[in-house]
């Protein structure tokens, strides 16, 4: 089993001229929206360790219920995975990083 107490890593940022520096800003800009959305996933998350803690030490009629609830979590990450790329599509739009979809126009 993988250790899933892991924690990304940090990018520490450039000082001084002996690296190249990113083409854009070394600090990386999220929306309110996406925070609001990885705050949501990082609780499903926190959740999912809860859950998958219980069921390497419950019984096997104990399991049932915590494994409803644990696909119960992965199918509303997903969902939060799909608004998350949403919200950042929208983020590159409004910067002008990504051109408008057609059907922003067409009402």
């Amino acid at each position: 089993m993988s250790d899933d107490t892991t924690q990304l890593p940090v990018i520490p940022e450039y000082e001084g001229d002996d690296q190249e520096l990113a083409a854009c800003s070394p600090r990386i800009y999220v929306s309110n929206e996406e925070a609001a959305v990885l705050g949501a996933m990082r609780t499903l998350r926190e959740r999912s360790l809860e859950l998958r803690r219980a069921l390497d030490s419950a019984d096997e009629g104990d399991r049932p219920p915590l494994e409803s609830e644990l696909e119960n979590l992965r199918s509303r990450w997903r969902a939060l995975a799909k608004r998350r790329e949403e919200a950042f599509r929208r983020k590159m739009i409004m910067l002008g990083h990504l051109p408008p979809d057609e059907d922003d126009w067409s009402s």
